[in-house]
């Protein structure tokens, strides 16, 4: 009995051993295979961000041929919504994901950059002038700010420049320089120097995050050089509705109507002073007074500085990245000076049907009289050619 008893035990002993042999080993594979498995997912997004980084830098010559001044591409003398760099790369698929991109001009828009330019006496000149007066930058700025809706004072000015000069005496009375940002309640060195990003925007005092969101579609910060001492132009074959609005000064509409007009029935102006000829037949303006109001320095038909935007998903990597292009240096060679890229997370998109984001709680008027060509064009996309025309290829899809 006892014999037996003892062989029981040891049985049970030699179960329990190979039960725990066998525990230790499932544990010893299962943490391998785990091991194996992040070593592959993270070697394929390792393979895919490659590849992405690859496509984006052949998506970049894409973009510098486009823009480069081959005949067939592009005539560097005159910019305009027509050329084939303002078309939008196509959404292009590829083995696991696509690609997509655009061009955007960055003298569409007004380089802040442009404010470092001023002396206190030109300020002083400037925040004088009226509607009706020659077209200054701190002029232009006030326009701009008061059609976004942005209460303005000069101080908004005179910050700016302050900001940018390279030197530390405010600029006039409503100046800012270190002291006025000491007792901010979170302090920050004043730069006295370009900016390189107009976001910067938000950190002159004055200026609240909600401004600079309305404004970031109309500004950019671009190096000063150029044709003219006024910095850097803005391109009137791209510049958008708003800031056309905005440079019109007391002519207001009428300015927007033969400059939207004139892009419309002939694409674009070949030269400034077939702009300045086309104001003159419309508007009751001398020529003089024409080129005076919208000189050369403010306003131009051709541009050098270009952003591209690309958007490559390939896997689970999906980047983002926004390139800026100069040509000043050699048009047949446009440079890239700059490149900001971003890693997006992989998440679900949001549903675009406007049917399925409808609120089902929601009463809907049966009686309601409906345009129908009107949601066909919204549903379908297809709306008035020229209004198309005007607009860019990056407002077209999307970005």
């Amino acid at each position: 009995m006892i014999r037996e008893r003892a062989a029981n035990r040891s049985k049970g002993v030699a179960l329990m051993a190979a039960l725990i042999l066998i525990l230790a080993l499932v544990m010893v594979l299962g943490n391998i295979f785990y091991r194996h498995q992040i070593d592959i997912s993270q070697s394929s997004a390792a393979l895919h961000s490659d590849q992405a980084m690859l496509m984006v830098l052949s998506a970049e010559s894409w973009a510098r041929q486009r823009l480069s001044n081959n005949p067939s591409m592009d005539d560097t003398d005159v910019d305009h919504l027509g050329e084939v760099w303002a078309q939008a790369l196509p959404t292009l698929p590829l083995e696991g994901g696509f690609i997509t991109g655009c061009i955007r001009d960055l003298q569409a828009r007004i380089n802040i950059n442009n404010f470092a330019l001023y002396t206190p006496e030109s300020l002083e000149l400037d925040l004088k002038r009226q509607d009706d007066q020659p077209l200054g930058l701190a002029n232009l700025w006030r326009r701009l700010l008061e059609l976004s809706n942005i209460p303005y004072t000069h101080a908004r000015s005179g910050a700016l420049v302050d900001w940018l000069d390279s030197d530390s005496e405010p600029v006039g009375q409503w100046g800012a320089e270190q002291g006025d940002y000491d007792g901010l309640r979170i302090p920050r060195v004043v730069a006295n120097t370009l900016m390189t990003d107009a976001s910067e925007l938000a950190a002159i005092t004055g200026y609240q995050h909600s401004e600079v969101l309305a404004l970031m579609p109309f500004v950019t910060a671009l190096p000063l050089s150029g044709r003219s001492s006024l910095g850097t132009a803005i391109n009137i074959n791209t510049a958008p509705v708003s800031l056309l609005l905005a440079m019109a000064g007391s002519s207001n509409e009428s300015f927007v109507d033969v400059v939207l007009t004139a892009r419309n029935e002939r694409k674009h102006f070949e030269s400034l002073a077939e702009f300045h000829n086309e104001l003159e037949r419309t508007l009751p303006l001398t020529r003089r007074e024409i080129e005076t109001r919208w000189p050369s320095g403010m306003v131009d038909v051709r541009s050098n500085f270009f952003q591209l935007y690309i958007d490559v998903s390939l896997g689970d990597t999906n980047l983002q990245v926004t390139s800026l292009i100069d040509r000043r240096k050699d048009p047949s060679n446009p440079t890239i000076m700059a490149r900001e890229i971003s890693v997006v997370p992989k998440m679900i998109p949001p549903l675009n049907n406007s049917v399925n984001n409808m609120d089902l709680d929601e009463e809907v008027d049966l009686d309601e009289e409906v345009d129908l060509d009107e949601e066909v064009d919204l549903m379908t996309g297809t709306q008035d050619a020229d209004m198309y025309h005007m607009q860019t290829a990056c407002n077209a899809i999307g970005v």
